[in-house]
């Protein structure tokens, strides 16, 4: 497949810039899908993790930032980030935005999971996403109790009507009034803010994705606390990761752009539905990309066998790099 001319069908290579770290090509109903497995033990349980984006992988946050926020993720589990088909090393010119549906990554998801647990002779594995990764985790959650211990959802996607910004606001609106940050307390004032009957409302609904990121941005409330530039911290960071061939690199930006105007993008998780195995939803405090708020509300909401809600106070959208030993610890006590 011309979109991935790096990576061939059944590779297994070291990975570059990754400790303890294999790169893998997975022929998946007949499609190539990409892979990065990290152990210190292949012994240890099985995690497989969706990113979010959608369409932006995210083991080479376990390079770059290696020193920032070190992940020991790889000391208690195998893991599999898995780009799905369009994404990063699995990105391919000939896939079609409409191709990707949550049908076809439910059932590639499973396909996935089945070829980790026979690899490393599990009966079932552990299943993580993040953020827009989310909606295809929980509905693995609901719909998958055969490959699927249980189903950890970071900074987990839930936002009926216009809840999202609504929170945001008001959260932000003290942050920056804390600190001081008249100009960005402006800057959102002029996106969104209340009616003078009290409704909450958008005042400038073009491009609201791409400024309200800035807001994010601005109040720590983004990727991480620290982060205050896409550009910088996530673009140019992601550009330098030696794990990532250069065309690997090109097909990773490509793929996020194909994702965003896909089918599966559309999707919105369902709170009516239950969960077939116990969801954990890991939440940090100033995570206003997915608000803790709302992802407690789902929470709240849905039925499962068990289930329970964590925050992180030190932590934006990524707790899981921001706060790695707390999180571990959380994950910990609900492995067999």
């Amino acid at each position: 497949m011309t979109g991935c001319a790096s990576l061939k069908i059944g590779s297994d290579e070291i990975a570059k810039g990754l400790d303890n770290t294999r790169k893998l090509g997975v022929e998946i109903s007949g499609v190539l899908n990409g892979m990065y497995i990290t152990s210190t033990n292949e012994n240890n349980p099985v995690l497989l993790f969706i990113s979010g984006g959608p369409g932006v992988p995210e083991v080479w946050l376990n390079e770059v930032y290696a020193k920032q926020y070190p992940n020991k993720l790889a000391d208690y589990f195998t893991v599999c980030y898995w780009d799905y088909p369009g994404e990063g090393l699995s990105y391919d010119k000939k896939i079609k935005p409409e191709e990707i549906t949550l049908e076809r990554l439910t059932a590639d998801a499973r396909k996935v999971a089945a070829y980790l647990k026979e690899k490393y002779h599990k009966e079932k594995i552990y299943l993580m996403a993040h953020s827009s990764g989310t909606h295809l985790g929980l509905h693995l959650a609901q719909t998958d109790s055969e490959d699927f211990y249980c189903y950890f959802g970071m900074g987990q996607a839930y936002s009926p009507g216009l809840r999202r910004y609504e929170d945001g606001y008001k959260f932000m609106k003290d942050e920056f009034e804390k600190i001081g940050n008249k100009k960005a307390l402006k800057k959102m004032n002029e996106l969104a803010g209340y009616s003078e009957t009290g409704e909450f409302i958008i005042k400038k609904s073009k491009d609201i994705g791409g400024e309200w990121e800035k807001i994010l941005l601005s109040a720590g409330c983004a990727t991480t606390r620290e982060m205050r530039s896409d550009i910088k911290d996530i673009f140019f960071k992601q550009l330098s990761a030696d794990c990532y061939a250069f065309s690997e690199k090109i097909n990773y930006w490509k793929g996020k752009k194909l994702l965003s105007k896909s089918a599966y993008r559309k999707y919105q998780a369902e709170d009516d539905k239950p969960c077939l195995i116990p969801v954990y939803f890991f939440s940090g405090y100033y995570d206003y990309t997915c608000p803790p708020t709302l992802a407690k509300e789902l929470l709240d909401k849905l039925e499962a066998p068990d289930k329970k809600f964590y925050t992180f106070y030190n932590s934006a959208h990524s707790p899981l790099w921001e706060e790695n030993d707390l999180v571990i610890e959380a994950m910990l006590e609900h492995v067999r």
